[in-house]
């Protein structure tokens, strides 16, 4: 009976992070009266709005959600106790781990799309998609646990300039599935981030402050994997699993 609550109350929070995702990234009334609204109030208020909202919706747990819809499991009681992709595919198979990397991933670009909506202006987007990464890696929800951020910070970037995808995908890719080693991959792609929006401000003319987000979801990531950078140290850091599609998602 307990499982079967557990697996309802995940199967209505997914259903809620649906919804929610579906208000931000598309156009409807709701959206548009929330952003007339606010647009009466002083910029400091918009920019502080920004920033919580995005790490509200960097909080919303999807790994945990993904893992407990799927096997009637707490993510964070798995591996290494994390609600990233990697661990959610270590407790929940190869579906626990891609729902969740795309659920993070649309958090990442929901956190940008809320500032971008609320203010004109640079640093909306800047601090809401900081703030979401810090929301995936302290969710309120979760007793502020979580994950490293990695693809949260992936969705934002991707929402600030589409192309990086291009860049930053196959450097994430080659560290999971050619090093495989999830906590390296992550340091490299964020680090890589940093180098991308370095050169798109100085050769691109792209704003200077996307720079400033780059270095604070680096540093981010960098403290929630102290742990890991410890391992990878003393040469003791865990590998990413074998990718296997079907998994076994429960047991008994």
């Amino acid at each position: 009976m307990k499982k079967r609550v557990y697996r309802a109350g995940a199967l209505a929070g997914w259903f809620g992070v649906i919804v929610f995702f579906a208000f931000i990234l598309t156009d409807n009334a709701v959206r548009r009266s929330v952003v007339e609204a606010t647009q009466a109030w002083p910029d400091l208020a918009r920019l502080i709005v920004a920033a919580l909202g995005g790490y509200l919706i960097g909080s919303l747990p999807i790994g945990f959600l993904t893992v407990g819809l799927l096997t009637e499991r707490d993510v964070r009681d798995e591996g290494s106790g994390r609600t990233g992709g990697t661990n959610a595919y270590r407790a929940g198979g190869f579906l626990g781990g891609f729902l969740t990397v795309v659920g993070d991933f649309l958090k990442g670009m929901c956190a940008v799309a809320l500032g971008a909506l609320l203010l004109p202006d640079i640093w909306a987007p800047v601090l809401s998609g900081l703030g979401g990464v810090l929301g995936h890696n302290a969710s309120i929800f979760l007793a502020f646990r979580g994950g490293a951020g990695t693809i949260s910070n992936m969705g934002a970037v991707t929402a600030f300039w589409p192309p990086a995808m291009l860049f930053i995908a196959p450097v994430f890719v080659l560290g999971m599935f050619v090093i495989r080693i999830a906590s390296l991959a992550s340091i490299i792609m964020n680090s890589g981030v940093v180098v991308l929006f370095a050169l798109l401000a100085w050769f691109g003319n792209y704003p200077w402050p996307l720079i400033v987000y780059a270095i604070g979801a680096l540093l981010l990531s960098l403290y929630a994997l102290r742990p890991n950078i410890q391992r990878l140290r003393n040469g003791t850091e865990s590998h990413v699993p074998p990718i296997r599609i079907f998994k076994r998602m429960s047991h008994g």
